[in-house]
């Protein structure tokens, strides 16, 4: 069986500079020598601001210009970025809180996210989707402090190391800063939500050159609204209401703290099932609670055709009350970095940084239900908890027959608080000496997530509705509810060292070589609650993990000038991990200047990512599955149950964790880009870049299916119910050994299918001198996906699903990811004195949701995956939930999207700047997208794409700062 989830399975701190020579941009001015400088991707000096490899700059003009207000806003903007990243508007959950960046759509594990050239340490989570086993947190980075960002849109592992298959974001703050600046900002949108304030400081003494030192000091602090999502109108509304009902009703949930009481079917088989026939008489509701939470279910309030109360009064219980478009949130940030001269040629610097987030979210209390809940304990399952309420007890309604209930324990608290945290402390020293420059530092870096969830019910405790407590006993006794916290701890500790000389010479210059190396311990401490690691807390999963892990490397770069116009870099990494053979990856690049205003450019490398630690240590996170066949308690044609089953059997829900694989090996994979590069003016600079990234043996998580399969040679990796008493029998009434009710299937992670993307990015650059009237810049930045093909299964045939959804486009694909084929951006900003004007436009593809393929199968006639079934569909299984779907969405896709800001700054005051800054000007709601309409029990869901749109509409940003 395929599913298609909609949802995923249910604070560093920020440091300075890599070394205190300057990582700027090399800037050509007439009269004047052209600056000799590092660039992202290299760790050697280079002439001139293009290389072998794409960089995307993102100027500190160009920030303010965007109107973001974090840098997970900023990274949106980007064209480049896939859609496949973590967002921390509302609940994740296992990476709530967090927001991390996905270049070319590869995940956030094979994006490598650098502070001024040095790694951070991923956060303290374990996440068993796959793509999120590694999170960099872009919350820990204050987007005030920035000086710019660099993006290689370039395979890097050979030069950095793991997790640059994708590409490298380095994040660089600003450095030798002297006086003192204060500045405040505040934003909302035009309705007055999504409400966000901050304010920043800067303070800075000394100049390297003059005085022989410098310090700087930094900090940071905003706060977020908390917005209903019923307050989100800047999307599709009327569409939404139309196609899904959302909000037509006051509809929240069947379920409230007037409970409804189910008749067991037969005597002591447990099973309080109802249908429509059966609940005249198996279903009793109460409906004791003020007429205005009095409903008649209907299907207008999403409820699915079969449901019981269709027609039934019940008490209604308002969910919608907490959900959220943006959770409340706050963010602190303070760095600091002191450099001082040890003689002419020696510097001692020494950073460090503290980052705190908090997110807040709001979440419905607690319910109880008619069937068996799952109860974890650190290393597996305990026993399960079922509502049975004897014949007489205090509430059971059903004088001659058992009871279960649903009920809803409205006097907790739900939701959940996560608190990440991080400290940064870099020390270091770098030179000149013997003709080499050099720089070595040790740095330690830890992340730690404080994490609560609210209102959970204390099983000792639950256990006694059974034994004959009333529920509003229950419900006032206060050893019921506990609030479950996490102690959770991620780090680093690194030394490195490298330096970079000049030697001999060709013909177009000096050979250049650098040489490093890297030491760096990686750990990771996940800690649940006492009570939920012993099974004591109602059905709420563990992640639990305790590993660490020593990495070393070394590294050379090699230049060779062979011409003054064709240079070629070498490039060469060597990375040994623990129980994985010593691993080398290559890159060679090249650029040919074929005259001065034209350059062709190229790259070839080999790139890997380490599995990462979560994935080969012991432990994890735990979560729930649906959907499993069991094969040992049903017949093979996966839905009739064998002699002593039930159906559930064959469409069973049960817990899963992903199991640590010592044998897993990298990812590997392929890059290659070629590129022109054409300056006709000195005004006008044009990049054409064509790309390509082959990644291969992707570690992904294994399958209930596979580990059922192979149960009787892995038997560890399935626990079932012990009890003799609930084995099955085969056609011949044999027992079959070892076949109680599945409990909890383990998952191993495994190395598994490749993902394959090209594409041609596009940048154009033009700035005009105007004379009197300033000076104008323009700014084209564009991504066209001309490819992108993902293989589960090695051997597997590899559609092009670029331009869609992929899991809907191949069926056979179990993936979420929207490949739109173009992103752009551009920017124009126009300065004149005092005034400074800047525009944006940024523009996001559709998506089409056509069926047109099944693995190997090619659809004659391709079909939209939702609306009402027709006799053409290639498949009868077409969503219907919005049957209206193809009379308003003719092309069967999510319309593209195009906004526009406008910015303007002024400087005229003294010591005093002030900026305004609208987001979306002409007020663009994010398009419908079907996807995001309403849940299996009615709940409205966004109604937009997160990954592709944002549901804010015209937002406006006002900032002031002082300078003394």
């Amino acid at each position: 069986m395929k599913h298609h989830p909609l949802s995923k399975r249910s604070a560093i701190a920020i440091a300075l500079t890599l070394a205190y020579t300057p990582v700027l941009h090399a800037q050509q001015t007439s009269g004047k020598e052209v600056e000799t400088v590092y660039i992202t991707g290299s760790n050697l000096k280079r002439v001139g601001k293009e290389g072998e490899s794409p960089v995307q700059v993102i100027t500190q003009l160009e920030i303010k210009a965007s109107g973001a207000s974090t840098v997970a806003e900023l990274m949106r903007t980007v064209p480049s970025m896939g859609t496949n990243n973590n967002y921390d508007t509302n609940d994740g959950g296992f990476s709530r809180g967090v927001s991390t960046a996905s270049l070319r759509g590869l995940s956030s594990t094979s994006t490598l996210i650098l502070l001024n050239g040095r790694r951070m340490t991923p956060s303290a989570y374990a996440d068993p989707n796959d793509g999120n086993s590694t999170l960099y947190d872009l919350n820990s980075i204050p987007l005030s402090a920035l000086e710019r960002v660099e993006i290689l849109k370039d395979g890097a592992s050979a030069v950095y190391g793991s997790d640059a298959i994708g590409g490298v974001i380095n994040f660089i703050t600003k450095n030798n800063y002297e006086g003192l600046q204060v500045a405040a900002r505040v934003g909302a949108n035009d309705d007055g939500n999504f409400g966000k304030r901050g304010a920043s400081l800067f303070w800075g003494k000394g100049d390297i050159d003059k005085d022989g030192y410098n310090v700087f000091v930094a900090a940071d602090v905003s706060k977020r609204d908390r917005v209903k999502r019923a307050d989100a109108t800047d999307i599709e509304v009327e569409k939404y209401k139309l196609l899904n009902g959302r909000y037509a009703t006051p509809y929240g949930s069947t379920v409230s703290s007037h409970p409804s009481f189910y008749r067991e079917r037969a005597p002591d088989t447990a099973n309080f099932a109802v249908s429509q026939a059966l609940a005249a008489k198996n279903l009793i509701t109460r409906t004791d609670c003020d007429p205005s939470q009095q409903l008649v279910g209907s299907r207008a309030m999403g409820l699915p055709a079969t449901s019981v109360f269709i027609g039934r009064t019940f008490c209604n219980y308002d969910t919608l009350q907490f959900l959220e478009a943006q959770s409340a949130g706050n963010d602190q940030n303070v760095m600091s970095r002191g450099i001082i001269k040890l003689g002419q040629n020696t510097r001692a610097f020494a950073e460090v940084g503290f980052s705190r987030s908090e997110r807040n979210y709001t979440g419905s209390p607690i319910t109880l239900g008619q069937t068996p809940t799952t109860n974890f304990t650190s290393v597996g399952v305990t026993d399960p908890f079922q509502v049975i309420l004897p014949i007489g007890h205090p509430d059971n309604p059903f004088p001659d027959s058992r009871a279960s209930v649903g009920y809803r324990f409205e006097n907790l608290r739900g939701g959940t608080q996560n608190i990440n945290k991080g400290i940064r402390a870099l020390v270091g020293l770098e030179g000149t000496h013997f003709g080499w420059d050099w720089n070595t530092a040790v740095l330690w870096n830890q992340s730690q997530k404080d994490e609560v969830t609210y209102g959970r019910l204390y099983l000792p405790t639950l256990r006694k509705l059974n034994t004959g407590t009333s529920l509003a006993a229950l419900a006032a006794d206060p050893t019921l509810a506990r609030d479950v916290t996490g102690d959770n701890k991620a780090s680093i500790l690194q030394w490195d060292a490298k330096a970079n000389t000049e030697f001999g010479s060709l013909p177009g210059g000096p050979f250049a070589l650098a040489l490093g190396t890297e030491i760096r311990r990686e750990k990771i401490n996940l800690n649940p609650d006492p009570l939920l690691a012993t099974g004591q807390i109602f059905g709420l999963a563990n992640t639990i993990i305790d590993g660490s892990r020593d990495v070393k490397s070394a590294f050379v770069e090699l230049r060779t000038p062979v011409l003054k116009s064709l240079e070629f870099d070498f490039a060469g990494r060597l990375d040994k991990y623990p129980g994985i053979k010593t691993n080398f990856v290559p890159k060679v690049g090249g650029k040919w200047t074929l005259a001065d205003s034209v350059a062709v450019r190229g790259t070839y490398a080999r790139g890997f990512r380490a599995p990462g630690l979560t994935q080969v240590t012991p432990g994890g996170a735990q979560f729930f599955e649906s959907g499993i066949w069991d094969r040992r308690r049903c017949e093979s044609d996966e839905s009739t149950p064998k002699n002593g089953a039930t159906e559930v059997d064959c469409n069973k829900s049960a817990a899963g964790t992903g199991g640590a694989n010592p044998d897993l090996v990298p990812e590997k994979a392929k890059s290659y880009s070629l590129g022109l590069i054409i300056a006709p003016s000195a005004n006008l600079d044009l990049v054409i870049d064509m790309w390509r990234i082959r990644k291969t043996g992707e570690v992904i998580l294994g399958s209930a299916w596979d580990a059922l399969k192979n149960e009787d040679s892995n038997p560890g990796n399935v626990v079932r119910d012990p009890n003799p008493a609930n084995w099955v029998t085969d056609a011949n009434g044999k027992v079959i050994p070892n076949s109680g009710p599945l409990l909890m299937v383990k998952e191993p992670w495994i190395n598994q299918g490749a993902t394959e993307v090209r594409g041609i990015d596009l940048e154009v650059r033009h700035r005009k001198n105007l004379g009197d009237w300033g000076t104008f810049n323009t700014k084209v930045s564009s991504t066209y996906i001309s490819h992108y093909s993902i293989a589960a299964h090695e051997g597997d045939i590899e559609r092009n699903l670029a331009g869609s959804n992929a899991g809907i486009t191949d069926w056979n694909i179990s993936s979420s990811l929207d490949i739109p084929r173009w992103k752009s951006s551009l920017t124009g900003s126009w300065s004149r004195g005092d005034h400074a004007v800047s525009a944006t436009v940024n523009y996001v593809g559709p998506v089409s949701f056509l069926r047109r393929y099944e693995g190997e199968e090619t659809y004659a006639q391709p079909f939209c995956h939702y609306g009402s079934k027709k006799t053409t569909d290639a498949k009868p299984d077409r969503n219907t939930t919005t049957p209206l779907y193809e009379a308003y969405f003719p092309d069967c896709a999510v319309n593209s999207w195009t906004t526009v800001g406008l910015g303007y700054t002024y400087t005229g005051f003294k010591n005093v700047s002030v900026s305004l800054n609208v987001q979306n000007l002409f007020d663009t709601k994010a398009p419908y997208d079907p996807r995001y309409g309403v849940n299996t029990a009615g709940t409205p869901l966004q109604g937009y794409n997160e990954g592709l749109h944002n549901n804010q509409g015209r937002y406006f940003t006002f900032s002031a700062s002082y300078t003394f």
